[in-house]
């Protein structure tokens, strides 16, 4: 049997968020068999740990499916901090999946990032007095993990390899995955290289200000000496172990076979993001954006996982 014909075991991977939404950007649009689907992202804004957290989420659903309808609603009147203001803006909840967006750009690099797919939108009442919150349990296939230098010196923090297997043989390999110090040493005793089991993964999508004053010295050698402030923004974005249950024995963890199975079917998948597609006519179809669209913007307005547009389903 071909790694093409095996069928991975697809692992749990849920998403919830909670926050204010700071904007949407929504559109319905025809494929081209006709189809009309919604698709584009909405802003979250949380906060929590004393941080401002904006979390994007991606939305593609065709019109045809029971959800289709809660979509619209969001897009239609759902209000937003950008256009309605703080104090009218919604709370609410998103529940979803991580998946990972992948794409060769062109310089031949491949660009890599996880992104968050909403499924469900609900709107909160006033009474709704649920946190706000940015978190992921995902089943996760661990890979090996090694220490995070700043300045060449150990942070304490450990970089997290890993992977989940998603619907569809989609093998999502795990972004920016950290664990702090107070956790890294019980962490990789439990969670050998190999072994699979349920994570916590915070959410981190945030801005660092940090301000610095320098002392200017005169021009010319007259008048006083000034003092200039500069602002220094970092950012951080990861996904931030915090917790997980015991990892699986038994029949739950992917055995030695699976995991290599899975990492030939991400290769082959790598294999084939490198072909190259097909001209794109230069008319507009009514599906993607001519012929003098960059493969980076196709990917932008592609379903999860579908970087080029040759790969759109026929629908």
């Amino acid at each position: 049997m071909t790694t093409q014909n095996q069928n991975l075991r697809e692992l749990s991977n849920t998403v919830e968020i909670v926050g204010t939404l700071k904007s949407k950007d929504l559109q319905v649009k025809l494929s081209q068999a006709g189809n009309y689907y919604m698709s584009g992202n909405i802003v979250v804004l949380s906060k929590f740990d004393g941080k401002i957290q904006e979390q994007k989420v991606k939305v593609f659903i065709m019109q045809s499916s029971k959800l289709f309808k809660g979509i619209e609603t969001v897009k239609n009147e759902y209000k937003t901090i950008d256009q309605d203001g703080a104090q009218a803006a919604d709370r609410i909840r998103v529940t979803g999946e991580l998946t990972l967006n992948e794409y060769y750009n062109s310089q031949g690099s491949l660009v890599s990032f996880n992104e968050i797919k909403g499924v469900f939108f609900n709107r909160l009442d006033a009474s709704n007095d649920q946190p706000d919150k940015a978190i992921a349990s995902i089943e996760t296939v661990v890979e090996g993990f090694e220490p995070v230098l700043k300045d060449q010196l150990p942070t304490g923090e450990y970089a997290v390899k890993g992977f989940t297997v998603a619907w569809g043989n989609t093998v999502v390999e795990l972004r920016k995955a950290i664990i702090g110090e107070s956790l890294a040493e019980s962490f990789m005793n439990l969670y050998q290289p190999g072994s699979t089991g349920r994570l916590t993964f915070k959410l981190n999508n945030y801005v660092v200000t940090e301000k610095k004053e320098e002392q200017q010295a005169p021009t010319h050698g007259f008048g006083s000496t000034e003092t200039v402030e500069t602002v220094v923004s970092d950012y951080v974005n990861n996904l931030e172990i915090i917790g997980g249950d015991m990892p699986f024995f038994g029949t739950k963890e992917y055995t030695p076979e699976e995991i290599q199975t899975a990492k030939q079917v991400y290769a082959l998948k790598l294999q084939e993001l490198q072909q190259p597609a097909p001209e794109v006519p230069q008319t507009n179809t009514g599906f993607g954006q001519g012929a003098d669209t960059s493969q980076t913007d196709v990917a932008n307005n592609m379903p999860f996982n579908m970087a080029n547009k040759d790969q759109m389903p026929d629908f």
